[in-house]
Formats: C-alpha cells, structure tokens, sequence
C-alpha cells in the first residue's frame, strides 16, 4: 500500500476523463474530494444511468450489501469496477473484506484492488471486476443496442382484376350449379 498514501482519491479509484461515476451512500466529505472542478467525469449519486464505469457503495451493514449488490453490479460496464467502501473501526458495523469477497465472487465477481478512503483513512474500499469469462459474456452492454424499428405498414399491391373468361372460369361454374 505504500504507493497509495499520497495520490489523490480519483486516482486511487481509478476514476479518468469521461468516466461515469455513481456514488452511492457516500459522506460529504468524499463527495466533495471526488468531484472534479471541470466536466471531465460526470458524479451521479443516481444509479438509473444506463452503464456506469466506476460505482462506488458505502455501507456499513451486511443487509444493505445484499440488498444492493445485484443492482449496482447489473449497472456496470463490463470493464468498469465497482467499489465497496466499509468503515475500518466503528461499533456495529459488520462489513469486512471475507464478507464482501464471498458476496462477490457468488456474484461471478473478484477482487483486484485495496485502499483507504476519507481524510483520515476511516473507509476502507475493496474493488471488485468481472471475472474474465464472465466479461466477455456481458460484452453486449458495452456496445449500444441496434435502434428500435417501428415496422410501418406498407401499402399492398394493388389487386390485380381478373376477368372471368368464362367457360372455365369459378364464378361461372358456381353460378352454374346454384341454378341446378
């Protein structure tokens, strides 16, 4: 970890130009810390976006890990990371890196990166991917699905008249035995 003490938190999470980033859960203090004086990264604390590069999740309760972790997980691009940010020390928190390592990879998720988060180091963030073979699977929300075709009804083709030519023709043949 001595690599990260004095980057800055973009950096840390991974978070470049053009990302979309959705925080959600986080305290003030970071929200500010992350968002960037320009419009390079647009910070959402909405998950309804259509794919997110990096999510970022603070919890402190298993139940609310679970409760979320699908959802946010479907959100994601398939080569995006999604963060899990859970109090160091504070009583009544239940969050560890064994527990959100097992929810992750029964998600089809692993871990690929650590760091400490907040002023003082009082989060601590767990990264999670996509396993390889999953990735590829899921390559089709990278790319935009094909526009929706409203099929427009085409006119038909204009009937052609048949003229009977008479002996042999069906009209005369029906008329024909009516009269019988």
């Amino acid at each position: 970890m001595a690599g990260y003490a004095g980057k800055p938190l973009p950096k840390k999470l991974g978070i470049k130009a053009g990302h979309k980033v959705c925080l959600l859960g986080a305290p003030r203090r970071i929200v500010r810390t992350l968002t960037p004086p320009n419009d390079e990264v647009r910070i959402s604390e909405d998950l309804r976006q259509p794919l997110v590069d990096v999510a970022v999740l603070f919890v402190d309760r298993i139940a609310d890990l679970e409760r979320r972790f699908t959802d946010i997980a479907s959100r994601l691009h398939p080569a995006g990371g999604f963060w899990v940010a859970f109090p160091k020390k504070k009583r009544g928190a239940d969050v560890t890196e064994e527990v959100v390592r097992r929810i992750a990879l029964a998600a089809g998720m692993v871990d690929n990166k650590i760091c400490s988060m907040g002023r003082y180091g009082e989060w601590s963030g767990m990264r999670l991917v996509l396993r390889g073979s999953n990735r590829d699977a899921m390559a089709y929300r990278a790319e935009p699905p094909p526009p929706i075709s409203r099929r427009v009804r085409r006119p038909t083709a204009a009937a052609r008249v048949v003229r009977a030519s008479g002996a042999g023709s069906s009209l005369h043949r029906a008329r024909a035995r009516s009269t019988k």
